[in-house]
């Protein structure tokens, strides 16, 4: 091999080892390095060289973030203030950004509620000092910064509350614009400069946050919104306070980082004087956050150190556990973040308030029925739970309310019997073994199973555990009832995957359409493989022809008040239901007298009947 070729190979694995692994991603929430404006008074000594001078040995990562809080540029007027001392307009000396460049940070966001604290010509020689230090920034509208890092293109875009950048207030736009840079992009990171502030901030509420009467952002949905648009980690800032962290569809969401450098007129006092420095570790193939660690810092007359006092692990622990338990990082004594098990999505990601609080006070009530939080966890989390549309109206507007004629247009029809006969043609053998052996008529049997499933054709489209999670949380009406066929659910399919299980719209599983605490106390391992399994036909026909029997059958006159039609009322409590069996019993009887059960001698109908005995 020629020394070309040598060296093409080398540099493709350097390539492959550097596209594999983690990305680091290292930041800080709030900078201000001091500002001239109206004076300088409000400027550190020694052009602040010693502001970032204790933590640059913690600032290591491949990418080094901030979020800017006002510009920076060397003299001009502010329209924000009009002469008043007394107002919070930030303007940073160009020779201080130096200390940015020192502390190793490659990029900050220049979206924020100071951005603009000297208009257009502010924010153009913010840009332009940047630019000129080689660190990226991401702030007004199309103003993305773009990184190449272990041969992966990672695109940040920074976010507020106001036009003037991207703003977080519109949620459908931002979503857009995040899924137009994954498109383009393998990472993709936010930034967002929003929520009230204080030290009572501490904590993220649901809805709109107002600061007076000025929006700062639903930034539960909005965070949400995003990663489901595509980003990977989510970075917050603007209250001024640490505030809790979750992890959203294996995504790591700061709300935010607090205070890190803020020289002169920030107020320090309490929790506002806390930061920290976040350092997340992500897949560099899927964007998945894997690890990290939270490193405390505080900030004194010197400028901003590490905290002795290590306050920030401890409040950044509460506050996720208060604010997203289950969704909040793991937090360890040392400050390490691991990411909580599972999806980390679906019904444990809803944003809306009731729904969310809902769903936690319905896994403590099934922690106490006996299943374990981590497999709680597991299953709420999953990517595929949710609630489901329309399942309350189809409760509210069940088929059995249509008048009988309507009712009986449903399954008294050609193709049922048609599909009876071929039907009995494989399975006639074991409906007639089952029904003997339970005392039940086969042609109520055949029957119940036309009705509830076309004889297997129609099991359910739904998620069983969706749509009775959904009518638990939805539906207050049939709430407990839901919530024990919930249980019941996930007690029989524990051991497997409860989540999957598809059936009707409430819950009804299986060719005869068990709700879950029937399949417990009714269902028949028929064939004996050591498990109830209602797609199997001769345990579905066996369950179905025990509960007939366990609720009083008895063969005879088939009529309203006769045991028969009691036990078939019973099944499903509408006499529309009841009726309709009877009169397809009545089609059914002569064709399945005829099949004689003929085909059960050479299909699965003798065979599986005899393995039940």
């Amino acid at each position: 091999m020629s020394a070309a070729a040598v060296a093409v190979c080398l540099q493709a694995l350097v390539f492959a080892v550097q596209a594999g692994g983690s990305i680091s991603v290292v930041a800080v929430g709030d900078v201000n390095l001091g500002s001239d404006y109206p004076d300088d008074t409000t400027l550190p000594p020694d052009e602040g060289k010693s502001l970032l001078r204790r933590v640059r040995h913690l600032l290591e990562g491949d990418v080094v973030f901030a979020n800017l809080e006002g510009p920076i540029l060397s003299g001009g007027e502010s329209d924000k203030c009009s002469g008043s001392r007394n107002c919070y307009a930030f303007r940073t000396p160009p020779v201080l950004a130096n200390r940015l460049v020192e502390a190793g940070f490659n990029v900050v966001g220049i979206a924020n509620n100071h951005a603009m604290d000297f208009g257009r010509e502010g924010r153009a020689k913010t840009v332009e000092v940047l630019d000129r230090l080689g660190i990226a920034h991401s702030g007004p509208p199309g103003d993305v910064a773009l990184l190449r890092v272990r041969g992966r293109s990672l695109a940040l875009v920074a976010f507020t509350t106001a036009d003037h950048s991207y703003n977080l207030l519109d949620i459908e736009t931002a979503a857009r614009v995040v899924k137009g840079l994954k498109e383009k992009n393998d990472l993709v990171v936010v930034s967002f400069h929003g929520g009230t502030e204080g030290s009572k901030a501490q904590h993220v509420p649901f809805g709109m946050e107002r600061l007076g009467n000025e929006p700062r952002g639903e930034l539960r949905r909005f965070a949400h919104a995003v990663i489901d648009a595509g980003a990977d980690l989510v970075i917050g800032h603007g209250p001024h306070v640490l505030r809790g962290m979750e992890v959203y569809r294996r995504r790591l969401i700061a709300y935010s980082l607090g205070n890190f450098c803020t020289w002169g007129r920030f107020n320090l006092r309490g929790p506002l004087g806390v930061g920290a420095i976040l350092e997340a570790n992500l897949d560099a193939s899927t964007g998945r956050f894997l690890s990290g660690r939270i490193i405390p810092t505080f900030q004194d007359e010197s400028g901003v150190g590490p905290d002795p006092r290590r306050r920030a692990i401890s409040i950044v622990e509460r506050l996720s556990r208060e604010d997203f338990w289950p969704l909040g990082p793991a937090v360890s004594p040392a400050g390490r973040l691991s990411p909580p098990p599972g999806d980390t999505a679906g019904l444990l990601g809803v944003t809306e308030q009731p729904v969310y609080k809902d769903v936690r006070r319905l896994m403590k009530r099934l922690r106490k029925r006996g299943f374990r939080a981590a497999e709680l966890v597991e299953w709420f989390g999953d990517e595929r739970s949710g609630l489901v549309p329309g399942v309350v109206e189809k409760f509210e507007r069940p088929a059995e309310k249509l008048s009988y004629r309507k009712y009986r247009e449903l399954f008294i029809r050609p193709e049922v019997l048609d599909r009876a006969a071929e039907f009995f043609e494989r399975h006639g053998r074991l409906i007639l073994d089952v029904a003997g052996r339970y005392g039940i008529e086969p042609e109520h049997l055949a029957a119940i199973v036309a009705v509830e499933s076309r004889f297997g054709e129609h099991t359910g489209r739904y998620r069983a555990f969706n749509v009775l999670s959904t009518v638990v949380l939805k539906y207050p009406r049939r709430a407990r009832w839901a919530e024990k066929e919930l249980a019941a659910l996930l007690l029989m399919y524990r051991k497997s995957d409860p989540v999957e299980v598809r059936g009707s719209y409430a819950g009804a599983v299986g060719f005869v359409q068990f709700m879950p605490t029937s399949v417990l106390a009714y269902g028949v391992d028929y064939d004996g493989n050591g498990r109830v399994e209602l797609d199997s036909w001769p345990d579905a026909l066996a369950s179905a022809a025990n509960y007939l029997a366990k609720h009083g059958y008895r063969p005879g006159r088939y009529e309203r008040g006769s045991a028969a039609y009691r036990s078939v009322y019973s099944y499903n409590p509408s006499h529309n239901y009841a009726r309709v069996v009877g009169e397809l019993a009545a089609l059914l009887k002569p064709r399945l007298k005829d099949a004689g059960g003929q085909g059960g001698a050479t299909g699965e109908g003798s065979a599986q009947a005899s393995g039940g005995r």
